[in-house]
């Protein structure tokens, strides 16, 4: 038997096949039935009925709250998140950020292997028995003394994981991964830190929500707890999940944590809504920041729905890292510092970093401005309409813009081959949702008459890009190399294709 069957043995136990197929039979028809609704919602939203729902409107008029946020949540201030291998949990969980969020879909890669190498290195990372060797710094291990929690992302309902079948099919990634957790090391964490803590992604409405309310009480009884042990945060991420971000926190109320953002996968979001020969763009990448006008509307919205409800409103991931050298300082990494004081003087309760030498400085600008634990009590009284959530940016189409979006496509296409779930090119992070917005820009600038390079008016055509993926390539790889050449073309191949087809890309 092979290392990998033998590990897959060992950690796909009884008790995870046990949890895992309670979930299915109970929940399997539901799932399907409502990843049918979201292509309802989504083809009514990119028609241009984009509103609220008008059947919760007595959830949104109503008083109430959710579940009191239990006390050793209270302060989150900086979270780090990252992805789940052994040194990426050593380092996160020693980097002095509040929390530790390991991600098993935007920094993970989905192979099979790679997951289940995540949730091995996970069960160490609870206990705090977790260790790996540099070169230089010799056993490099998680601080036993760490009061950094420890949280997860478990994968998105329309993912699957071939390492375990339950009725002759892949199990659902987020069944798979939440009993892969309560039964691998649940109770280690609960005992340490209080609770079970998680970010859920792609959740598009209140009745997925609702789903999700139904799983995490079902596996609670699993592990004999009282309700509300697991606690989880949502990653608005979606327009259509940002218009139900009331609704959401409501059917999650006694598991809920509160509301963050992730801006790069909300950007992608519009695209895949809002697209077609003659409609206008979205601009260069490097327009589309925090102040984007559909950005800063959903982050004024999130904190007032938060805190009307009683719980966190977190920032947004910072994905730009200081410079190499210490003497210079980038005007990019500067607008880093000044959305995290912004976050904090518009009232976030805490914010997201997705490197460790972001900690810190994120952890001085929270703490100019935030002096308590959270900022809950904080109401806004902003009116934001869902037209405000929509409004997309204004802004040129570069030539540079296009050749960072093709080498942080390369980039992150190639290392993911080599079992990479994150990059740095260009001095930023890079993540899955980092990688859908570049070549969802890509694809849509390729077919609007609208994707033309502002200073010129050259048309973004698929031969544009080809040429210029050509000459990219041929800066960053040693293409020489007969096997870095074969994973370049292959690179190469799958940005064309993607930027190429008719329907919106997916990853």
């Amino acid at each position: 038997m092979e290392v990998k069957e033998i590990v897959q043995e060992r950690l796909v136990t009884p008790g995870v096949k046990s949890l895992v197929g309670d979930l299915w039979a109970a929940y399997k028809g539901r799932m399907g039935d409502l990843l049918d609704a979201r292509t309802a919602r989504r083809t009514a939203l990119s028609s241009g009925a984009v509103d609220v729902l008008v059947e919760t409107a007595n959830v949104r008029s109503a008083s109430w709250q959710v579940d009191p946020v239990p006390d050793h949540l209270l302060e989150r201030r900086v979270e780090l998140i990252g992805g789940a291998n052994r040194s990426e949990l050593i380092n996160g969980m020693n980097a002095g950020a509040k929390s530790y969020i390991a991600d098993l879909w935007n920094f993970t890669p989905q192979d099979t292997w790679s997951i289940l190498r995540a949730h091995k290195s996970l069960n160490g990372a609870a206990k705090r028995d977790l260790a790996y060797l540099d070169d230089r710094e010799g056993r490099v291990r998680i601080n036993p003394a760490t009061i950094t929690r420890l949280m997860m992302v478990p994968r998105p309902f329309f993912v699957y994981e071939a390492a375990l079948q339950v009725d002759g099919t892949p199990a659902p990634g987020a069944f798979f991964d939440l009993a892969m957790a309560a039964t691998g090391h649940g109770t280690d964490l609960i005992a340490r830190q209080g609770g079970l803590h998680l970010y859920l992604r792609d959740v598009q409405g209140h009745l997925e929500a609702r789903l999700w309310a139904r799983i995490l009480e079902k596996v609670e009884e699993h592990l004999e707890v009282d309700r509300g042990t697991i606690r989880c945060t949502v990653m608005l991420d979606t327009i259509p999940g940002a218009l139900e971000a009331e609704e959401i926190l409501f059917e999650l109320q006694h598991h809920s944590a509160g509301l963050s953002l992730d801006p790069q996968a909300y950007a992608a979001d519009h695209i895949a809504l809002f697209h077609g020969p003659d409609r206008a763009v979205l601009p260069d990448r490097e327009t589309i920041g925090l102040n984007a006008p559909f950005l800063r509307a959903l982050s004024l919205r999130t904190i007032g729905i938060c805190h009307k409800r009683g719980c966190h409103a977190m920032g947004a991931p910072s994905f730009m890292l200081p410079s190499l050298d210490r003497n210079k300082v980038k005007a990019e990494y500067l607008e880093m510092l000044a959305d995290k004081e912004r976050e904090a003087v518009d009232g976030h309760d805490g914010t997201l970093v997705v490197h460790e030498d972001m900690v810190n400085a994120s952890m001085v600008e929270f703490n100019k401005s935030m002096p308590r634990a959270h900022q809950m009590g904080y109401q806004r009284s902003d009116v934001i309409t869902p037209a405000d959530l929509i409004r997309r940016p204004e802004g040129p189409i570069t030539v540079e813009s296009l050749k960072s979006i093709l080498r942080t496509a390369l980039r992150t296409l190639m290392l993911r081959e080599q079992g990479k779930g994150w990059v740095i090119q260009g001095g930023r992070v890079h993540d899955r949702s980092s990688l859908l917005l570049a070549i969802r820009l890509l694809w849509q600038w390729n077919h609007s008459t609208h994707g033309n390079i502002t200073a010129t008016n050259l048309p973004v055509t698929i031969d544009l890009i080809k040429f210029m993926l050509k000459k990219e390539a041929d800066k960053m790889f040693e293409i020489s190399d007969p096997v870095i050449k074969k994973q370049v073309d292959r690179a190469m191949a799958y940005i064309v294709e993607l930027a190429d087809s008719d329907g919106v890309p997916m990853l």
